[in-house]
């Protein structure tokens, strides 16, 4: 099976980064009916037809790893960047007031 493995620096605490990963898998599960359950303060698994991982919280950086299945393999690179962008998106540091 095709592998993804991904990694987002980040500068938040820890409950903040599990507050932003829990509002992103709301909206995945929405979406593409991907849903992540915590099996520790720090880690999370998620599967669904064709795909299933890990989420690592790790200080200062996000550890996400895919397995996906054979029939997923063309779009790998699709799907890797568009957990790049949603991960940046969701862990990005909050606007400073003006």
């Amino acid at each position: 099976m095709p592998k993804l493995n991904i990694e987002q620096p980040h500068d938040l605490d820890p409950k903040a980064v599990r507050g932003r990963l829990d509002a992103l898998s709301a909206r995945l599960a929405e979406k593409y009916g991907l849903d992540a359950k915590w099996r520790s303060d720090t880690e999370a698994v998620f599967d669904r037809t064709g795909a299933s991982g890990s989420i690592s919280v790790r200080p200062g950086k996000v550890l996400i790893q895919v397995d996906l299945s054979f029939a997923l393999t063309p779009m790998k690179g699709k799907i890797e960047n568009r957990i790049r962008e949603e991960l940046a998106r969701a862990l990005a540091p909050e606007p400073k007031p003006a």
